[in-house]
C-alpha cells in the first residue's frame, strides 16, 4: 500500500524562495540516491501566486515514509525551508494508487 504526502506551503513575502528550491533539489537528489521507494516527488508553484507551492510525494510503503522522516536529509531540508515559510499544511493519506499516468509530465530540473 502506498502513502501519499501532500505539502501545501505559503512562503513569507520576504522569503528566499530560491534557497527553498535549492533545498528541495538537494532532497530530490537524496531520494534518487538513497530511497528507491520514493515513487514520485512533484513540486509545483502556483501560477497566480509564486509564494504558494505544493509538494506531492508518493512512497511505496509506510516503511519508506518513515525512512525519509527519520533521515538527516529531511532534517536538513526542514532546517533550510521552514525559516521561509509563513504557513504549511501536511496531509498523509495511506492509499493504493489505482490509476497513474505520467505521459504529460516531463522531467524538470531546477538549477
Amino acid at each position: 500500500m502506498s502513502v501519499t504526502v501532500v505539502n501545501d506551503y505559503d512562503f513569507k513575502p520576504d522569503a528566499d524562495v530560491s534557497e527553498a528550491k535549492s533545498a528541495a533539489v538537494e532532497l530530490v537528489k537524496y531520494f534518487r540516491a538513497e530511497v528507491p521507494g520514493v515513487q514520485l516527488s512533484l513540486w509545483l508553484e502556483d501560477h497566480d501566486n509564486p509564494l504558494h507551492h505544493y509538494h506531492v510525494t508518493v512512497f511505496e510503503s509506510l516503511a519508506t515514509l518513515e525512512q525519509v522522516r527519520e533521515s538527516a536529509a529531511i532534517k536538513r531540508f526542514v532546517d533550510r525551508l521552514f525559516p521561509h515559510i509563513a504557513h504549511s499544511t501536511y496531509i498523509s493519506p495511506v492509499a493504493e494508487v489505482w490509476l497513474a499516468d505520467g505521459a504529460g509530465v516531463k522531467p524538470v530540473a531546477y538549477p
